[in-house]
């Protein structure tokens, strides 16, 4: 991401006139590529919702499918109409999800404070660390998704020091009884380091098609299979994909601002949101108290 301009506050607030985030971001090559890696690899992995659906007993006949689509779009709905209502509430929130959520398939400790401070860790370095390296870069992308109203997100962000600083001791004090730990402690070490030299859509890309993804879609295939059979995961999870790529595209053509960043960054980031509401629901709710705590 590069030569977007800082957000301009109104007198008394944050809130930018909608007619001044029409061109507000310019994204270059290698963040339009990170954009389309999270749309192409990074996305997809929502789509084995179905299947986890299906694994907990909640769509193995068609009515019932049928049912549980209605009831995951009508919650994506819902946020994207609270997101068009309240968007600097909505970003804010998002991001604190998205914390817990990314933070939750981190984990390893079975439970108590240690799995605690490891869902802070990863979850909040995965988030606000980014955001934290690049605030100058992020805080443009913030404004093309809330039509300027940044001031939440972007405190959120920069309370996020006064919370790792004791979380990160908290974590080395854990590593230190139990060795176990200590994989993820270097892995977030690494991570820490790569998030700061990458542009920031390029860090979140690599974790969340990489680290994310890939952690979901081994462990949902190790446990939904035996209830699912492997090729109906894959039929389940390749419909759902052309339906949320159809989607986006619609959206992008209803949206036409004439700046194809600031449109690509509201379809994919506002819808990342609406998938996201039911998707937690579903894996960090449902899911994780019916199978345990295994990383998801």
């Amino acid at each position: 991401f590069m030569g977007a301009p800082a957000p301009r506050a109104k007198s008394g607030g944050m809130m930018m006139d909608m007619g001044m985030t029409d061109h507000l971001v310019s994204l270059d090559h290698i963040s339009l590529i990170a954009l389309a890696f999270v749309v192409v690899v990074g996305l997809p992995h929502g789509a084995f919702d179905g299947a986890i659906a299906q694994h907990l007993g909640y769509s193995r006949t068609w009515r019932a499918m049928c049912r549980f689509i209605v009831v995951y779009l009508g919650l994506a709905g819902a946020v994207v109409a609270f997101w068009i209502w309240q968007p600097g509430l909505a970003l804010a929130l998002f991001l604190l999800i998205s914390a817990v959520h990314f933070g939750f398939g981190d984990a390893t400790a079975i439970g108590g404070f240690a799995r605690s401070v490891q869902i802070a860790a990863h979850g909040g370095i995965a988030v606000f660390g980014i955001s934290l390296f690049h605030l100058q870069q992020v805080t443009p992308l913030y404004a093309a998704l809330t039509h300027g109203d940044v001031m939440l997100a972007v405190m959120l962000t920069e309370f996020f020091p006064l919370l790792i600083m004791p979380v990160a001791a908290l974590y080395l004090i854990a590593a230190v009884r139990d060795t176990a730990l200590r994989p993820r402690l270097v892995e977030l070490a690494l991570l820490c380091l790569l998030f700061s030299v990458v542009p920031p859509l390029v860090g979140f890309a690599l974790y969340f098609c990489v680290i994310h993804t890939g952690r979901h879609l081994r462990h949902i295939w190790d446990r939904v299979r035996s209830d699912v059979t492997p090729r109906h995961i894959l039929w389940q999870a390749g419909l759902f994909t052309l339906a949320s790529w159809a989607g986006g595209a619609i959206m992008l053509l209803w949206l036409d601002s004439g700046n194809i960043s600031q449109d690509l960054l509201q379809v994919i980031f506002i819808g990342l949101a609406a998938l996201t509401v039911p998707h937690m629901m579903l894996v960090d709710g449902l899911f994780r108290r019916r199978d345990g705590k295994d990383v998801l």
